[in-house]
């Protein structure tokens, strides 16, 4: 895709962010309504408030609220609390008294609010998370299978892009100083697509040697399997729109029931 396109996209996407963000007010905070979705399909909101003087962007605790309304306990398990830690992680976001935190001033307020969108976005997986090990578990699971296979990684890395800084999951170094960065889409869907290809337009003409890799989960569970297991055969179709987006700004995406099939895999990530 050429330059030009890349810059037609990228103004369309945030032309498509201004028109669909509402900002209403209630007292000392200021709520933004964002065109990303939680759950139940509703927008998810960003408040902003003053404490002590500092600037906090915050979730309002909905996140967690929403999970609880599904049935998911995050305080009676040990596991899911890790897994809100792997995805918070390279966010800067914090999570205080059942709440996404993070701190911002006057030159990061759109770098902040990306990463704090991002880190909700990534804990709204947890609604498929009510079996012992599934698709939550995405992060885990990947980085189990890398290290199995003996491929060397950084982990939740952010990297500063021209408008802001992006949570990367995994970057591979390659031969002559080259990159692979790798980012997982847990549970596909076509705002999950368009923030990855957001990122990667974002960080073009940053790091244009940089490739730039999607692993997309396509496995469908019941709560007997585990989402490693290799008798588990049940896949869902990712949507063509969603693959179509995710094409048009990664070099290559991958789909993980296939990669796990294919012994050439671990190979074609450490090899440029």
């Amino acid at each position: 895709m050429n330059a030009q396109a890349i810059h037609d996209l990228s103004s369309e996407y945030f032309n498509w962010l201004k028109s669909n963000i509402v900002v209403f007010e209630h007292e000392t905070i200021q709520t933004i309504s964002t065109p990303f979705l939680d759950p139940f399909n509703d927008g998810i909101e960003i408040s902003m408030e003053i404490r002590n003087g500092t600037t906090i962007l915050h979730d309002n605790g909905k996140t967690l609220d929403n999970l609880l309304d599904i049935g998911i306990q995050i305080d009676k398990s040990e596991r899911r609390k890790n897994i809100i830690k792997n995805a918070i992680s390279g966010c800067g976001v914090t999570f205080n008294n059942g709440r996404l935190e993070i701190i911002i001033n006057s030159n990061n307020r759109a770098q902040r609010m990306h990463f704090l969108i991002t880190a909700i976005l990534r804990l709204n997986d947890l609604w498929m998370s009510a079996t012992p090990r599934n698709i939550a578990d995405f992060f885990q699971v990947v980085q189990e299978f890398f290290n199995e296979q003996d491929v060397l990684y950084t982990a939740n890395k952010s990297i500063t892009g021209k408008t802001v800084e992006h949570p990367i999951d995994f970057i591979i170094p390659l031969p002559k100083g080259k990159d692979r960065l790798i980012k997982l889409i847990s549970k596909p869907s076509v705002q999950t697509a368009k923030l990855v290809s957001f990122t990667w337009m974002d960080l073009h003409d940053i790091q244009p040697s940089a490739e730039r890799i999607v692993i997309v989960n396509d496995f469908i569970q019941d709560q007997n399997q585990d989402i490693c297991d290799e008798e588990m055969k049940d896949t869902k179709a990712v949507s063509d729109n969603v693959m179509s987006i995710l094409n048009g700004y990664s070099h290559k995406v991958y789909l993980w029931s296939k990669s796990l099939k294919d012994q050439d895999f671990p190979r074609q990530l450490k090899v440029s």
